[in-house]
């Protein structure tokens, strides 16, 4: 399935091929803009140097998480709340 959502094509191509992206955009997809919560997962992808995987976030060091998070531009306006959240929904999908 394509994604045609109002962001850059990079972060629709992620969106449309990655399950986990398009799940970690709709997390985010709360008190930010609809561009921000789905620009957010290639962010993260362009922050880490590679496409994370649920097991990869789930043991993610937390605190190293919130600092990726938090890094300016954030990537959404509650980082810290926002990468636990993230990271909880990895250890739930890794279950």
């Amino acid at each position: 399935m394509t994604l045609s959502l109002p962001v850059d094509a990079d972060a629709n191509e992620l969106l449309s091929r990655s399950p986990l992206a398009l799940l970690i955009g709709m997390l985010l997809d709360q008190q930010v803009t609809l561009e921000k919560a789905f620009t957010s997962p290639r962010d993260l992808v362009r922050r880490l140097g590679h496409e994370p995987t649920a097991q990869e976030l789930a043991d993610y060091d937390p605190e190293a998480l919130v600092a990726i998070f938090s890094e300016r531009p954030a990537l959404h306006r509650y980082p810290r709340a926002m990468a636990a959240r993230v990271q909880e929904m990895c250890a739930l999908i890794v279950d």
